[in-house]
């Protein structure tokens, strides 16, 4: 990591210490997804929500009531002497700060996306976990979903052959978010990107491993002076990316550098689109992974079911269905003889038939999505109780999305 802590005054390092003890949580911003969000820490066993706080009274009250919570200010409730683990929902622009002065105190940290809205104060907060012996992540839950591992375990398998390229496209609903919401505001938000991009990067990246934004746009609302509910200035209301990963199944085989094109252009490439102008009932999201053999498709903005159309032989038919949850298989075309010989990508392999599979968790978005932030709070905390614990999401990763992010946005600004 880069980031300099020379001016940062450096508490003794704190060792992290082996316990089973309750751990007590306390809330910073009770808006409706945080006090979403307590209700599954708090279902943890040895886990119990100590205190929240808000800077609207009413807010923090309601919160404390569903919760059975104390009420404190915000900067009391940072370092209050009774909290071990602080959880942080508040505008992405004020996370450094909160952020820093919990762990200064000595608290273990949960941020909501982003981590910090630059990569200078992500690493800052990285680095002064790491010395202080504690956790500070971002609420990255995309990578906690089962799916996503069954993605990642198809990308492995090879059964679909390489992956060529991906695409993610987010058409999201702006119905809750008004002319004034903190949403638009650059200086609060950091960006479609960095506001919402992270968990989508760091999803492919857990996929993929580490990537290179090497294009980026943006588009803006114009202003809509006088038309009742339309905002007086221009926003940012829809922004793309492309990035390029190292070739697929790199890590497990030998590859030809004369599969690239000479420049270095090796690689998957993978777009990804946000935007904000859909009615809530038109809110919907696709993944598409497109392989030498076929297409998987997720749905979701956290993935809830998907699809998967590829030309297989009969065994890997039944391997690749073992990979996927509840999975559904449906042959479209059937092959005999020579018509089993295909070819594409200057190779060619043999196929039994056209099929499509389709596979679910079983839950809808709600019940998945409270899955995941059960399982990433049960992840870190499992850590604070035991060091020895290896994570699923770490510091790194929460850096790493928001320096992928940046790159995103500094792009799509130069881009004009």
């Amino acid at each position: 990591m880069s980031a300099s802590v020379d001016a940062i005054a450096a508490p003794e390092p704190r060792a992290a210490v082996r316990t089973t003890a309750t751990i007590r949580v306390g809330l910073v911003g009770c808006g409706a997804f945080a006090r979403f969000s307590m209700a599954r820490y708090r279902a943890l066993p040895g886990v119990t929500i100590q205190a929240v706080a808000d800077i609207d009274p009413a807010a923090a009250q309601r919160a404390a009531a569903e919760l059975e919570a104390g009420v404190l200010a915000p900067e009391a409730l940072l370092v209050a002497p009774d909290i071990d683990l602080v959880y942080i929902a508040t505008p992405p622009a004020t996370h450094f700060h909160q952020a820093r002065l919990a762990i200064e105190a000595g608290k273990h940290v949960l941020v909501e996306k982003p981590l910090a809205t630059t990569v200078a104060d992500a690493e800052t907060l990285a680095v002064l976990a790491e010395r202080e012996g504690r956790c500070c992540v971002a609420n990255l839950v995309e990578r906690y979903n089962p799916l996503a591992d069954a993605v990642r375990d198809v990308i492995r398998s090879n059964l679909l052959g390489d992956l060529v390229h991906g695409l993610f496209v987010n058409d999201a609903a702006d119905e809750g978010l008004g002319p004034g919401h903190w949403f638009w505001n650059r200086s609060v938000s950091g960006g479609i990107f960095v506001e919402h991009g992270v968990h989508f990067f760091d999803l492919v990246a857990s996929w993929l491993g580490h990537g290179e934004v090497v294009a980026a746009a943006r588009s803006v609302r114009p202003p809509r002076p006088g038309c009742g509910n339309g905002g007086p200035t221009a926003v940012e209301e829809q922004v793309m990316c492309t990035c390029r990963y190292a070739p697929s199944g790199a890590a497990s085989r030998t590859v030809d550098p004369a599969c690239g094109d000479g420049n270095g252009h090796a690689g998957v490439l993978f777009h990804f689109e946000h935007g904000f102008h859909q009615p809530s009932r038109m809110d919907r999201q696709e993944m598409r992974l497109v392989f030498e053999r076929g297409e998987l498709r997720l749905f979701d903005w956290v993935p809830t079911h998907g699809e998967l159309r590829a030309l297989l032989d009969d065994a890997a038919v039944a391997a690749t269905a073992d990979l996927l949850p509840a999975a559904s298989v449906r042959r479209v075309d059937r092959y005999e003889g020579d018509a089993r010989h295909v070819r594409g990508r200057f190779r060619g392999f043999d196929a039994s038939g056209l099929v499509e599979i389709t596979f679910t968790v079983g839950k809808d978005k709600l019940g998945i999505y409270g899955d995941v932030v059960r399982d990433l709070a049960a992840d870190q905390i499992a850590w604070i109780r035991d060091p020895a614990h290896r994570r699923r999401l770490t510091e790194a990763e929460s850096v790493a999305s928001v320096a992928m992010a940046c790159a995103a946005d500094r792009m799509a600004l130069a881009a004009g």
